[in-house]
Protein backbone atom coordinates (compact mmCIF):
# COMPACT_ATOMS: atom_id res chain seq x y z
CA UNK A 1 0.00 0.00 0.00
CA UNK A 2 1.40 3.23 -0.78
CA UNK A 3 1.35 6.34 1.67
CA UNK A 4 -1.20 7.95 -0.37
CA UNK A 5 -3.23 5.10 -0.42
CA UNK A 6 -2.86 4.47 3.11
CA UNK A 7 -3.38 8.70 3.86
CA UNK A 8 -6.53 8.31 1.99
CA UNK A 9 -7.90 5.09 4.16
CA UNK A 10 -6.74 6.78 7.31
CA UNK A 11 -8.91 10.28 6.32
CA UNK A 12 -11.45 7.81 5.04
CA UNK A 13 -11.98 6.17 8.58
CA UNK A 14 -11.82 9.40 10.90
CA UNK A 15 -14.35 10.82 8.13
CA UNK A 16 -16.31 7.90 8.60
CA UNK A 17 -15.96 7.42 12.61
CA UNK A 18 -16.75 11.26 13.48
CA UNK A 19 -19.99 10.63 11.58
CA UNK A 20 -20.82 7.28 13.23
CA UNK A 21 -19.53 8.69 16.90
CA UNK A 22 -21.42 11.62 16.30
CA UNK A 23 -24.71 10.49 15.34
CA UNK A 24 -25.20 7.23 17.26
CA UNK A 25 -22.86 7.88 20.40
CA UNK A 26 -19.30 6.73 20.61
CA UNK A 27 -20.72 3.78 23.04
CA UNK A 28 -22.88 2.54 20.75
CA UNK A 29 -19.86 2.10 17.85
CA UNK A 30 -18.02 -0.94 17.69
CA UNK A 31 -14.75 -1.45 15.90
CA UNK A 32 -16.42 -4.45 13.78
CA UNK A 33 -19.57 -1.99 12.95
CA UNK A 34 -16.66 0.87 12.03
CA UNK A 35 -14.86 -1.44 9.93
CA UNK A 36 -18.18 -2.62 7.97
CA UNK A 37 -18.97 1.33 7.37
CA UNK A 38 -15.83 1.97 6.42
CA UNK A 39 -15.42 -1.46 3.72
CA UNK A 40 -12.18 -3.07 5.63
CA UNK A 41 -12.12 -6.01 7.45
CA UNK A 42 -12.66 -5.47 11.52
CA UNK A 43 -8.60 -6.28 11.65
CA UNK A 44 -7.60 -3.62 9.17
CA UNK A 45 -8.79 -0.56 11.22
CA UNK A 46 -5.97 -1.76 14.23
CA UNK A 47 -3.60 -0.90 11.09
CA UNK A 48 -4.54 2.62 11.65
CA UNK A 49 -5.89 2.89 14.93
CA UNK A 50 -4.44 0.77 18.14
CA UNK A 51 -8.04 1.20 19.53
CA UNK A 52 -11.27 2.72 19.27
CA UNK A 53 -11.01 4.92 22.08
CA UNK A 54 -7.43 6.46 20.31
CA UNK A 55 -9.32 6.98 17.67
CA UNK A 56 -12.22 9.33 19.80
CA UNK A 57 -9.07 10.52 21.41
CA UNK A 58 -7.32 11.37 17.52
CA UNK A 59 -10.19 13.64 16.86
CA UNK A 60 -11.02 15.33 19.61
CA UNK A 61 -7.20 16.25 19.95
CA UNK A 62 -7.75 17.79 16.39
CA UNK A 63 -10.70 20.34 17.17
CA UNK A 64 -7.87 21.54 20.10
CA UNK A 65 -5.33 22.06 18.23
CA UNK A 66 -7.27 23.78 15.54
CA UNK A 67 -8.61 26.22 18.09
CA UNK A 68 -4.77 26.59 19.11
CA UNK A 69 -3.98 27.80 16.02
CA UNK A 70 -6.56 30.35 15.43
CA UNK A 71 -5.52 32.19 17.92
CA UNK A 72 -1.68 31.87 17.42
CA UNK A 73 0.30 35.14 16.51
CA UNK A 74 0.50 35.18 12.21
CA UNK A 75 3.89 35.94 11.08
CA UNK A 76 2.25 39.26 9.36
CA UNK A 77 1.64 41.15 12.93
CA UNK A 78 0.00 38.61 15.02
CA UNK A 79 -3.17 38.03 16.59
CA UNK A 80 -2.33 40.07 19.88
CA UNK A 81 -4.19 42.72 20.44
CA UNK A 82 -7.36 41.02 18.14
CA UNK A 83 -10.33 42.43 19.19
CA UNK A 84 -12.59 40.35 20.92
CA UNK A 85 -14.95 40.21 18.37
CA UNK A 86 -12.68 39.13 15.85
CA UNK A 87 -11.25 36.10 17.72
CA UNK A 88 -15.30 35.22 18.42
CA UNK A 89 -16.32 35.29 14.61
CA UNK A 90 -12.95 33.42 13.82
CA UNK A 91 -13.99 30.36 16.84
CA UNK A 92 -18.07 30.59 15.04
CA UNK A 93 -16.26 30.36 12.06
CA UNK A 94 -14.17 26.96 13.10
CA UNK A 95 -17.92 25.89 14.47
CA UNK A 96 -19.63 26.28 11.27
CA UNK A 97 -17.09 24.38 9.36
CA UNK A 98 -16.73 21.41 11.75
CA UNK A 99 -19.87 21.12 13.97
CA UNK A 100 -19.31 17.62 14.60
CA UNK A 101 -16.26 17.77 16.15
CA UNK A 102 -17.24 20.45 18.25
CA UNK A 103 -20.06 17.95 19.06
CA UNK A 104 -17.40 14.95 19.78
CA UNK A 105 -15.54 16.77 21.96
CA UNK A 106 -18.41 17.67 24.39
CA UNK A 107 -20.20 14.17 24.38
CA UNK A 108 -16.84 11.78 23.81
CA UNK A 109 -14.72 13.39 26.15
CA UNK A 110 -16.21 11.59 29.15
CA UNK A 111 -14.98 7.81 27.15
CA UNK A 112 -11.56 8.87 27.47
CA UNK A 113 -9.08 7.76 30.20
CA UNK A 114 -7.49 9.54 32.23
CA UNK A 115 -4.18 10.63 30.36
CA UNK A 116 -6.01 11.41 27.27
CA UNK A 117 -8.55 13.54 29.61
CA UNK A 118 -5.69 15.59 30.72
CA UNK A 119 -3.99 15.69 27.49
CA UNK A 120 -7.35 17.53 25.89
CA UNK A 121 -7.59 19.63 28.84
CA UNK A 122 -3.81 20.67 28.67
CA UNK A 123 -4.68 21.30 24.94
CA UNK A 124 -8.10 23.29 25.91
CA UNK A 125 -5.98 25.35 28.63
CA UNK A 126 -3.41 26.42 26.00
CA UNK A 127 -6.10 27.51 23.29
CA UNK A 128 -7.77 29.75 26.35
CA UNK A 129 -4.45 31.17 27.45
CA UNK A 130 -3.57 32.20 24.10
CA UNK A 131 -6.95 33.49 23.19
CA UNK A 132 -6.71 36.12 26.49
CA UNK A 133 -3.24 36.86 25.67
CA UNK A 134 -4.50 37.72 22.60
CA UNK A 135 -7.52 39.92 23.58
CA UNK A 136 -5.17 41.68 26.30
CA UNK A 137 -2.16 41.48 24.83
CA UNK A 138 -0.31 41.15 28.41
CA UNK A 139 -2.44 43.97 29.39
CA UNK A 140 -4.29 42.07 32.31
CA UNK A 141 -3.38 39.30 34.52
CA UNK A 142 -5.34 35.88 34.53
CA UNK A 143 -6.84 37.14 37.53
CA UNK A 144 -8.61 40.32 36.52
CA UNK A 145 -12.28 40.56 35.73
CA UNK A 146 -11.97 41.36 31.94
CA UNK A 147 -9.58 37.84 31.74
CA UNK A 148 -12.36 36.21 33.49
CA UNK A 149 -15.09 37.41 31.51
CA UNK A 150 -13.38 36.39 28.09
CA UNK A 151 -12.85 32.54 29.49
CA UNK A 152 -16.74 32.61 30.49
CA UNK A 153 -16.99 33.69 26.60
CA UNK A 154 -14.82 31.05 25.63
CA UNK A 155 -16.29 28.03 27.29
CA UNK A 156 -19.81 29.60 26.18
CA UNK A 157 -18.58 28.99 22.58
CA UNK A 158 -17.12 25.40 22.76
CA UNK A 159 -20.17 24.44 24.30
CA UNK A 160 -22.55 25.69 21.19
Amino acid sequence: MSTVEAYRGYDTIRTQALELFVNKGFGQVSMRELARHVGLAPGSLYNYFPSEQALLFDLIEEIYEELYLLVQPSRQGGVQGRSLSSLIVAHLRLHRRRPQFFRLAIHGFVYLDEVQQQQIVHKRKLYESAFIAAVFNGTFLAKDTGSMAVHAIIQFLNCL
